[in-house]
C-alpha cells in the first residue's frame, strides 16, 4: 500500500479541524488467535495501578495488532466511590478465563493480590502462550476514546516445539572441511591486493 493510499484510508470520515490527531483506533469486535505478549503490575504516570494484559494478534488481517488492557482489582475507587460487585467479578473472571487459556492453575495464593496474579501468570508460562481472544467493543459516550471492550479467553493450539538432542548436533564444529577456527588455526597471510581500500 502507497502513502497516498494510507492517507486514503487514515484520512476518510477525518476533519483535521475539529478532530484529534491522537485518537487510537484498536481492535474491532471479532475472535482472533492472539500470544500473551505481557502480564505485569503496571503503575500510570498518574498513579493509577493495575494488572495489565497485552497481547498481539498473530494471524489474519490485524497481524501484529497489539491489545492493551489494565483494571485493578479495588473495591473502591481512588474517590472512595464503591465499584460495583458485578465489575469486580467481572475482572476476576477475566482472570481466571486467561489463565485456563495459558494452561495455568491459580491457586489460591495466587489471590493475594496483583503482584502475585502477575507472578502465578509469568512462572507458569502465559508469555508466549497463543490464546485465542474473542473481543467485544462498545461506545464509551462519556470518554469515546476510551471505548469498554469485554474480553473472553479460550485456549488455542500451540505451535509445535523442535526436538533437537545432542546428538543432532555436529560434534566437533573444528573438524568440518575448510572451516578452521581462528584462535589455534595457521596464520592467514594477508596481501595488501587483497584488501578492499
Amino acid at each position: 500500500m502507497s502513502l497516498f493510499d494510507k492517507a486514503q484510508e487514515v484520512l476518510s470520515g477525518f476533519d483535521a479541524t475539529k478532530d484529534s490527531a491522537n485518537s487510537f483506533e484498536g481492535l474491532p469486535s471479532g475472535t482472533y488467535t492472539v500470544i500473551v505478549n505481557t502480564i505485569d503490575h503496571h503503575v500510570t504516570p498518574s498513579g493509577w495501578d493495575g494488572l495489565r494484559i497485552i497481547t498481539e494478534v498473530n494471524a489474519g488481517e490485524h497481524v501484529g495488532t497489539k491489545d492493551f488492557n489494565m483494571f485493578n482489582l479495588d473495591e473502591t475507587t481512588s474517590t472512595g466511590k464503591k465499584v460495583p460487585d458485578s465489575v469486580i467479578s467481572s475482572h476476576i473472571k477475566l482472570i481466571a478465563k486467561l489463565a485456563n487459556a495459558c494452561g495455568i492453575t491459580l491457586k489460591p495464593e495466587d489471590w493475594e493480590d496483583i503482584d502475585h496474579l502477575v507472578t502465578a501468570f509469568n512462572f507458569g508460562g502465559a508469555i508466549g502462550k497463543i490464546v485465542t481472544m474473542d473481543l467485544t467493543v462498545r461506545e464509551n459516550k462519556k470518554n469515546p476514546q476510551y471505548p469498554y471492550k469485554n474480553y473472553d479467553f479460550e485456549p488455542a493450539e500451540q505451535p509445535v516445539q523442535p526436538n533437537v538432542s545432542d546428538e543432532d548436533m555436529p560434534s566437533n564444529l573444528s573438524d568440518m572441511p575448510d572451516k578452521k577456527p581462528a584462535a589455534g588455526g595457521d596464520p592467514i597471510d594477508i596481501d595488501d591486493d587483497d584488501l578492499p581500500f
